[in-house]
């Protein structure tokens, strides 16, 4: 009898322990949370609820954010809730939920876009502080400019996201971390554009990141610079009913914040589509190469310093970033 009421006990004792930390945790959870309306939306992102609570006791946290607003700058997202997931003994892989429509205002140009969807959830692995890996994925996505009224853009029946850390166990300090970047966009339709049946992947790697806490600062392309960042496009294929295009090439950030990078594209029909939109058939030349005897285009890009050079003709010149 003795030992059975001390099992009971221990039980009870566990319990009260475990809804404890269960509590203190969350509470911390909810002020990191809160934190975040308290900063500037320039040099971090801020992030306000109209209401904000933590549910998912006792083996999980669900911090759900009501009425969710995102400042980046002139950026203004609204999105009607965000909900995320971490299991109590896994607290570093996180599920990530959003309720759309997501409006986006620009708060200098006056412009207002917004986003639909029917499903669109995360999964986010840290890995001592750092992202392990990201997935972001979307069904039914709908994108419209709605300064005056409705105007439909374009949709996608799904879309997917992946970053997924690639640095090297043996990478030696100060050479930042390496991310492959993956996308996939399906059953792409735009009007305006005259795109139908469309579809696009990316296969990308970055190099020379930043820790992730340095992402949304302004200096942060001076940071990717200063560790040697390179962005690697190791393949992007676009198709659609009468197109098609293929890149692949690299960039980087000068010293001066400057554009290098060389970009090598093959396309079929896209050049008709771009003198259709601006009305000038030797722009379309100048990007994208004059079509050989089968119809395909073939054009190098460069970019030197900030000057664009098309073959062997200066055409542009771009700002530094930073």
């Amino acid at each position: 009898m003795k030992r059975f009421v001390i099992l009971i006990v221990a039980v009870l004792a566990v319990s009260v322990l475990w809804m404890a930390g269960w509590f203190y945790i969350a509470g911390q959870v909810r002020a990191e949370i809160a934190a975040l309306a308290q900063a500037d939306g320039i040099a971090q992102p801020r992030l306000t609820c109209e209401s904000l609570d933590v549910g998912g006791a006792p083996f999980s946290f669900s911090p759900h954010c009501e009425g969710a607003q995102i400042t980046s700058g002139d950026i203004a997202i609204d999105l009607a809730d965000i909900r995320g997931t971490a299991l109590f003994y896994n607290p570093f892989h996180i599920q990530i939920f959003a309720t759309g429509p997501a409006r986006m205002t620009d708060a200098f140009t006056g412009a207002t876009q917004e986003l639909r969807w029917t499903n669109l959830h995360a999964s986010l692995r840290l890995d001592d502080g750092s992202i392990e890996r990201l997935s972001a994925v979307a069904d039914d996505l709908v994108y419209a400019d709605m300064l005056m009224g409705e105007n439909l853009i374009g949709t996608s029946g799904h879309a997917e996201l992946h970053l997924i850390d690639a640095t090297s166990p043996d990478a030696p300090p100060g050479s930042g971390r390496v991310y492959d970047a993956y996308a996939v966009f399906e059953n792409v339709d735009s009007q305006p554009y005259e795109i139908a049946n469309g579809r696009m992947s990316v296969d990308a790697q970055l190099t020379g990141l930043p820790d992730p806490a340095l992402w949304s600062d302004p200096q942060a392309l001076a940071f990717w610079q200063a560790l040697g960042g390179q962005l690697t496009l190791r393949a992007l294929e676009a198709t659609a009913d009468g197109l098609s295009l293929t890149a692949d090439g690299q960039a980087s950030l000068s010293d001066a914040g400057l554009v290098n990078a060389n970009l090598e594209v093959v396309s079929q029909g896209v050049a008709e589509r771009i003198e259709n939109l601006v009305g000038d058939p030797s722009l379309a030349e100048i990007i994208l190469g004059s079509p050989d005897q089968g119809g395909a285009s073939r054009q190098n890009l460069s970019v030197t310093n900030g000057t664009v050079t098309v073959g062997i003709l200066p055409v542009a010149a771009l700002p530094p970033l930073f």
